[in-house]
């Protein structure tokens, strides 16, 4: 790619006041209002319609996405937890009548036959008409309540901790310690990460409980016999059926758990164990000591770019734009919801990266991977709707997934030791061929 990038300014409004935010509904129920009063009469009305609906959800998205991603990173902190709850209690459940609404407009315009021969056009109205088929005013309190336990797991998961050798650690710190080479001590170490999460066991099974009646009952009420076809409807899954994932789920049972099979018996054998325990899966079978990728967050941060460089100048300039932007947080603390993800942005077009790092193989892999999801970000920030922006998961973990694997070449420099380098490549391999029951499952 020959494209130089910068850190990019906000686009032109067309639509939206320069100096609008979202605070409350009734500031933001008029441009609802005005979209569904406009006359349209043609085909390039119905276009220019489309690219200020667009507008308005990308101020709207990008609004939601910070409030999500400020409660993510600080679970504890009540006013960031209020803001996110303001808006999936008292903005969200405004709009998604009108939505709909906005949706059976454009449907039902003659002019849409027209627009629907443009490039991309087909598929954004595909997804609409399967969201006009999803929708029903019963399942909008419903879809509030699951946000709200949701965001509950978040703020439980988030607070847990153990100590260790006098040290107060999360439990994503904690589990660096379960590569450890002294045995005894990763039992001790794993025994306390599944007490520490049996201390809330009563709490989570009944938050799974609520969710499990909720999600049951918005399928219901959509006319669905239960949540996983609702689901499979919903992400728009339009070009396999559950049956090819049974069967998918099947050749993963057959060709690929005999190879796991293989390696865990292997790994037995070298450690020299009567038995493999759960504390045994993350250490070296061949006692060396555990790979050490970096040493903190701004290192994790330049080396990755430094990577990205490599295989483009243009990758390294996403990342660079986005540490200049603040728009990554890398590193495990007390008080962070658990995992990782990159958090589309709409309007400003630039994501933010979240992880829990700690300095391990692992988390060099996932900036890798969030990051081949922030570069497809840029590259489709220039596209006209907003619509066009979010591919279905399985296409957008293509360039995530890939990322991690295009990236090896220049692994070295984050492993300057051949045998290390080697290690860790071989390591990620591994890993990626027991990622496969997990997904088929």
């Amino acid at each position: 790619m020959s494209t130089s990038l910068s850190v990019p300014k906000r686009p032109t409004r067309q639509f939206l006041p320069e100096n609008y935010m979202v605070t409350n509904w009734e500031e933001l129920k008029p441009y609802f209002d005005k979209l569904l009063q406009t006359e349209i009469n043609s085909s390039e009305q119905l276009e220019k319609w489309l690219k200020h609906r667009s507008e308005l959800e990308s101020v709207l998205s990008e609004d939601a996405g910070w409030r999500y991603i400020r409660m993510t990173c600080f679970t504890e902190n009540e006013e960031y937890r209020n803001s996110y709850q303001d808006f999936v209690e008292n903005i969200q459940p405004h709009i998604s009548p009108l939505s709909d609404a906005l949706n059976k407009k454009l449907v039902s315009s003659p002019f849409l036959k027209t627009l629907e021969k443009k490039e991309g056009f087909d598929m954004m109205v595909r997804n609409i008409r399967k969201e006009i088929e999803l929708f029903r005013e019963a399942n909008i309190p419903l879809f509030t309540q699951i946000s709200t336990q949701t965001q509950k797991y978040g703020q439980i998961t988030g607070a847990m901790t153990v100590e260790l050798d006098g040290k107060e650690m999360t439990l994503q710190q904690a589990g660096v310690l379960l590569m450890s080479t002294d045995r005894n001590k990763r039992e001790e170490v794993y025994l306390s990460i599944v007490q520490r999460r049996l201390k809330d066991k009563e709490t989570l099974d009944e938050l799974f409980s609520k969710l499990l009646i909720l999600r049951d009952k918005v399928a219901s009420n959509a006319d669905f016999s239960n949540f996983r076809d609702y689901m499979f409807k919903s992400y728009g899954r339009f070009d396999y059926t559950p049956e090819d994932c049974f069967q998918f789920h099947e050749a993963i049972q057959s060709e690929v758990v005999p190879i796991l099979d293989q390696m865990a018996k292997q790994r037995k054998e070298k450690l020299k164990v009567a038995s493999l325990r759960p504390w045994d899966k993350a250490v070296d079978p061949e006692g060396r000591e555990p790979l050490k990728a970096f040493e903190n967050g701004k290192e994790l941060t330049e080396k990755a770019i430094e990577v990205f460089s490599k295989l483009d100048p243009y990758l390294g300039q996403c990342l660079t734009i986005m540490r200049e932007m603040g728009h990554l947080d890398l590193e495990s603390r007390k008080g962070k919801a658990p995992g990782g993800y990159n958090y589309p942005l709409a309007e400003i077009g630039v994501p933010f990266i979240f992880m829990n790092a700690t300095s391990t193989l692992r988390d060099m892999t996932t900036i890798m991977h969030e990051g081949g999801h922030a570069v497809h970000n840029f590259l489709t920030m220039e596209l006209p709707l907003n619509d066009f922006k979010s591919p279905p998961m399985e296409v957008a973990e293509l360039a995530s997934m890939a990322m991690e694997l295009i990236s090896m070449d220049h692994w070295d420099i984050f492993f300057t030791n051949e045998a290390d380098l080697k290690r860790a490549k071989l390591e990620h391999l591994e890993d990626l061929i027991e990622t496969l029951p997990w997904v088929a499952t």
